[in-house]
This record gives C-alpha cells, structure tokens and sequence, in this order.
C-alpha cells in the first residue's frame, strides 16, 4: 500500500503541471483508484464564510453549498479536522478534510472511499494537503476559484484592495496571524498586510477615510509603500515617511489613513510598532487584556508632509513591548468597536477583548475565532454595517503551534 500510495501521489503531482484550473478534483479520483477512492469533490469557503460551496464537476451533476456553521464538511473546517460520515447504502465511506494552504483555511475536500482505516486517512491527509496546493497553484491563472467563492458582486474598491492583501491567515511553528474584514464585497478603506523576513514579522493595519474608490485607492497606495520600503530593507520610520509622502503627492492633505505599522521578533518576542492615529494595539495575556499598547501616536498617513514631500513634523516615532511566549496581539479598526446596536450602544473594547478571550480559551484556532468575530459585529448591528470592520489577531507562541494547527 505504501507504493501505491507514493505512485498515487507522484501522478498527481506530475498532472498538476498542465491542470486546468478547477480540475483538482477530477485528478484526484482518477488517479486515486488504487487506494480506493471512488469520487471526489472539493468545496471552497465563500468570502463570508458562510458556506461551502462546490467546484464545478466534470460529470456537470449539481452539488449544492454546504452551511459551515451546521453540517459535518463545516465542523472540518471550523476546527480543522477530519469528519467521517455514517455509511452510504452502497457500502461507501464520505470523509471530509480541512482543503489548506499551509494555514490558511480553503475550505473542504471529500473523498469516497471504499474503507476507513488509519492507514486510508494518512494518505487521505496527503491527498488533502496535495489538493490544498494544486487549488493555490492554480488560483493565479484563472478567475474560476474566486467566482465559486462569490456570492454577489464585489465594487470596484473593493476588488483593488483585496488584489493588495495577503491570505487571512499565516502560521509557522514560531507565530501565527490571522486577519478579518468585512464588509467583503463593498470594502473601502480598511486594509491589512503582513510579510515574515528571516525573523521579522512586519504587520500593517489601515484605515483610509472614506467608503468609496478613492478610499480603496488611498488603502492600496499605503500598502504598496509598505511593501516598496521593506523589500529595499528600510524599517517602520521609513515606510511611515514614505506612504505619507505617496498620499499626500496623489492625493493632497485632504485624504488620509489611520495605520498600525508594527515588527515582531519572532525569535525573541520584541515588538515594535508607530501608531498613526489609530486605535492602539491590545495585549493579551492568559486569559485576560493585561493593557492597551496606547504611546503618543503619530497623526495619521497623509497629513505629515507637504506636496513636495517635505515633513512638517518629527519622524515618527517607534516604540518597544517585550513579549512573553503564549502572549497575543489584538489590532483592530474603529468600525469594530464603535459598531452600534439598535439602541445606540457601542460594541466596545471590552466586549471585543472578551469575545476573543472566550473563544481562544475553548481551543478554537485563531481563524475560527474571527470567523466568529464577524458574524458577531454583523449581529450586533442587526445585519447593517455602518463602517469597515477589521481585526489582525497576531500570537506569538515559539514552539507551540504544530500541535494546535494539526501539523
């Protein structure tokens, strides 16, 4: 079996050169007869994640989308497991399991098989994490894995910033950051970022003013200048004096950001951060909000430098907190938490530091818990959101994530 198993996954391998997109599934039936498998059918998680829904099938037989919060595929990937269904009346095994890129949740993949065994669920596992990177792979040259993914159009600002953010979600077994944001489809002016440089994790979050194109094009020019100045090895004053100048030059001094801009040591657990006019970061210890990182900020991106590019004030300036391992950080956007109910009340630091505090304690993974998060704020607001929403959950843990994650 272990032959086959490793024949089965070098043809798939080999196949997945020239696979047309959206095809994975149909790959990995064929090719996976001699272990047993008798179909397969992967299902993407919508933007929302909400659902799960299909790939298209090669047999062209209607799938329909599955509820993540109610159903046995969306226990797998709520908590990044495998679920095996009773069996079929043909004697036939359903198993579903979390379809990943690294730690970046896609959704699920099912396999039927003509038996489970813990040997069938290793290689099974190996299929998964083969599919995982073929979806990915493919994902740049064709539009079918974010149509499935859809469900109503997404406006034009919104399309441009999503193009500039990284996944939601990425771990490695020093640190892992997971990333919310909503609304999906009419985004404006929140945006996130983040890049691991040997032992440097640099994470932004921004606010640009305002819901519209302007908004999206104002988030996308600060994340491009983040990006420009780190990859030409400047730190966090640099990229803050630049993205200032690059919005002010396009835009005037009418037009800002909000931003955190903030570094993590991964090895030694020292962050670094400027606050440009926004909320300030929360430290979380245990099971419990021990402060919130507020320092004198900087006024925000935009609103520091001339036309000419010349600053009108002091460099920005960075400040320091020394880590402890298992130690998190909550960075958020004001839409969080000046969310408002009917009655007028806000959704508040607290409660956001609750909601967080509660779930990761129930060992949800850190995705999962902001999956949560949203739909939370969604109902706070009865379904009505007033403002972009987003959240960047960073948790330094050094040797500890392996085992959480599944890995």
């Amino acid at each position: 079996m272990d032959e086959s198993v490793g024949e089965v996954l070098s043809q798939v391998l080999n196949r997945s050169h020239l696979l047309r997109p959206g095809t994975t599934a149909e790959i990995l039936a064929e090719e996976g007869r001699p272990l047993g498998v008798r179909d397969a059918t992967i299902y993407l998680a919508d933007l929302e994640q909400e659902y799960l829904r299909p790939m298209p099938r090669a047999d062209g037989r209607p799938v329909p989308a599955l509820r993540i919060d109610s159903t046995l595929p969306g226990r797998s990937y709520q908590a990044i497991e495998i679920q095996r269904g009773s069996v079929a009346e043909d004697g036939l095994h359903h198993v579903w399991l979390p379809l990943m890129d690294g730690s970046e949740r896609l959704g699920v993949l099912e396999l039927v098989i003509d038996a489970v065994t813990e040997e069938a669920l290793v290689w099974c596992r190996a299929l998964a994490s083969l599919a995982g990177l073929m979806v990915v792979s493919k994902s740049h040259y064709s539009d079918v894995h974010a149509q499935v993914r859809r469900s109503q159009n997404m406006a034009l600002q919104a399309e441009m910033v999503w193009a500039f953010m990284a996944p939601p979600t990425f771990a490695t077994e020093e640190v892992v950051v997971s990333c919310a944001i909503r609304p999906i489809y009419g985004v404006g002016g929140d945006a996130y970022d983040y890049s691991l440089l040997g032992d440097h994790l640099h994470v932004a979050i921004l606010d640009a003013v305002g819901h519209d194109l302007p908004a999206g094009l104002i988030a996308s020019v600060a994340l491009a200048s983040c990006r420009n100045t780190r990859r030409a090895g400047g730190g966090l004053a640099a990229m803050v004096a630049y993205a200032d100048h690059a919005i002010v030059s396009q835009f005037g001094t009418s037009r800002f950001a909000t931003a955190l801009l903030c570094d993590l040591n991964v090895v030694t657990g020292l962050f670094s951060w400027v606050p440009c006019g926004h909320p300030p970061p929360l430290l979380i210890r245990g099971n419990k909000v021990i402060k919130e990182l507020f320092r004198r900020p900087r006024l925000p991106l935009g609103l520091m430098s001339d036309r000419d590019g010349t600053d009108l004030g002091e460099s920005a300036p960075v400040y320091t907190e020394q880590l402890q391992p298992q130690d998190r950080l909550l960075l958020y956007t004001d839409g969080v938490v000046e969310a408002r109910a009917a009655d007028g009340s806000q959704f508040g630091v607290r409660r956001l530091s609750d909601f967080v505090i509660r779930h990761s304690a129930a060992g949800l993974p850190a995705p999962e818990t902001l999956r949560r998060l949203n739909r939370a704020i969604i109902d706070f607001q009865h379904g009505r959101l007033a403002d972009d929403a987003t959240t960047v959950l960073v948790e330094w843990r050094p040797g500890n994530l392996r085992a959480k994650y599944g890995f």
